[in-house]
């Protein structure tokens, strides 16, 4: 008779990208992936495949929690322009209230693994166009309402912004300045105007 788990998966998902996150791919041992989440070895392997598949389980997991968030921020606010700025300013808010200075799972996992480890670069490209998409979509948005001119690239703009986000999450790294961080964003965001 099969024996039953005695754990929550989404919550030793949690976990593990908690741990992932803080210490990042390759300094996390699987030894350390056992203790923290409180299960043995085999129950591991038996549930997620190991160490790279509970990785790539955790960061989808991130990056649909991300997306989501995103997603709900951006349609819920009926100005476009308000809407990007209001996600920059919630970015911002989460990295500097970050004691541990995490950064974020998705730059982190980037510099770590790209260029060296190149099975993880569809992963990471498909969330950049993921967002991109994202992105893109909010400011054909914005065209239709006459709040952005329809002579912009909006393509180019929608990569500046994925890009204009992520810069600021490893600047906030070393200077976690919401202030400074903020005027960053907005010289960004003018590109809308």
């Amino acid at each position: 008779m099969p024996r039953t788990k005695q754990f929550d998966e989404q919550e030793v998902l949690q976990k593990a990208m908690d741990l992932f996150w803080k210490k990042g791919f390759h300094d996390t041992s699987m030894q350390e992936l056992v203790d923290h989440l409180g299960i043995n070895r085999a129950s591991l392997y038996d549930t997620f495949g190991g160490k790279d598949a509970l990785f790539e389980k955790t960061f989808e997991q991130y990056r649909q929690m991300n997306t989501k968030a995103a997603e709900t921020l951006l349609a819920s606010e009926p100005s476009v322009k308000e809407g990007f700025k209001k996600l920059f300013i919630a970015s911002l808010e989460a990295t500097v209230k970050d004691k541990e200075k995490k950064g974020c799972f998705v730059v982190n996992t980037t510099t770590e693994l790209i260029p060296n480890e190149e099975k993880w670069m569809p992963i990471l490209d498909r969330n950049r166009k993921t967002f991109e998409a994202l992105f893109l979509k909010h400011l054909q948005r914005g065209v239709a309402q006459g709040e952005i001119s329809p002579d912009k690239d909006l393509k180019s703009i929608a990569a500046m912004l994925f890009a204009l986000n992520n810069g600021i999450g490893v600047v906030a790294k070393i200077n976690p300045s919401k202030k400074d961080l903020m005027k960053i964003a907005e010289a960004g965001l003018r590109v809308l105007d």
